[in-house]
């Protein structure tokens, strides 16, 4: 889980539409796919996933047990607000250390 540059990801509304982006220090770079987005929080279910997914691949340089992405989902993506977001990826890879070595 080795990381060379710190990114940010941040979750927004852009015309009501989640958006998600990772913002390294000199780089911004959108996460989902253009016109099907992402989903967060409680009111999103099914869609926490493959942000999870997406997210802790991102972070950590592989992809994540399924398990694994569902515990994300549902214990961190689940809970941030509706109207957005920002994550470390420092964030996301402490709680990935701590899940994978429960």
């Amino acid at each position: 889980m080795s990381t060379t540059d710190s990114r940010i990801y941040v979750g927004r509304l852009e015309r009501n539409r989640p958006v998600v982006f990772a913002v390294g220090t000199a780089t911004v770079e959108r996460l989902d796919p253009p016109g099907e987005g992402f989903g967060w929080g409680m009111d999103a279910a099914g869609d926490t996933l493959a942000l999870a997914r997406v997210l802790l691949t991102d972070a950590s340089g592989s992809e994540p047990p399924a398990d694994v992405a569902r515990r994300f989902a549902d214990q961190i993506l689940s809970r941030v607000p509706h109207d957005g977001f920002a994550l470390p990826r420092e964030t996301v890879n402490a709680w990935l250390r701590r899940v994978v070595t429960v």
